[in-house]
């Protein structure tokens, strides 16, 4: 039988954090309930954003120091719960997984405003399903052998995802320009070396 961890990580990610959450007091709860919020609030005003921008709600210029702002609190949700000594399991997983969201919806919003082509879009998400699974799997094998995974993302990985973001803010202030054309390529090229790594990381000794 496989490890619910391959087949369903964010509710046994839940199941693991209603067992830590037993254990806080009534500041770490609210600390907890605020990163969690925080984490799907920001994919929320994204996936808004985007949607306005689509319908010509909000010019280009305001749109770009919008996407700007919520790139740089990606990181806010889990200074609050380290802040609050709330971390839980199901923050690890709802993290990179509500980032992954945030990626899909910038990136099919620009193929409906032919932004980019729908190929580079569905090779950025085939990378990011793979990667996941490759995280997931490794997990599964630690598990196998009584040890613990090492699943936090690597250099390439980190270095990947942030010309990714760079990647999409330039074409959104210059969506017509080589410069965004090449950066988007450069991106993707990336992304898929990134996965590449971590295959090569898959299954090593623990």
């Amino acid at each position: 039988m496989k490890n619910p961890l391959v087949r369903h990580p964010l509710k046994l990610a839940y199941d693991q954090s209603r067992e830590t959450w037993q254990g806080f007091d009534a500041r770490q709860k609210r600390y907890a309930i605020a990163a969690s919020a925080f984490t799907f609030g920001r994919v929320g005003l994204r996936l808004a954003l985007e949607i306005a921008q689509t319908k010509g709600a909000v010019n280009r210029r305001n749109a770009a120091i919008a996407h700007c702002a919520l790139d740089l609190a990606d990181n806010i949700d889990g200074r609050i719960a380290r802040a609050g000594n709330a971390v839980t399991p199901w923050g690890k997983v709802a993290d990179p997984f509500a980032d992954k969201i945030d990626f899909a919806v910038q990136e099919y919003s620009r193929v409906v405003r032919g932004e980019m082509d729908s190929a580079t879009a569905l090779v950025r998400t085939g990378r990011d399903v793979a990667s996941t699974t490759l995280r997931n799997h490794q997990s599964e094998h630690a598990a196998r052998h009584g040890g613990v995974a090492n699943t936090s993302a690597q250099w390439p990985g980190k270095v990947s995802t942030a010309f990714r973001s760079v990647s999409l803010r330039i074409a959104d202030v210059a969506p017509e320009s080589r410069v965004a054309t090449v950066s988007q390529h450069t991106a993707t090229v990336g992304l898929i070396a990134s996965l590449v790594t971590n295959a090569q990381h898959y299954r090593r000794p623990l």
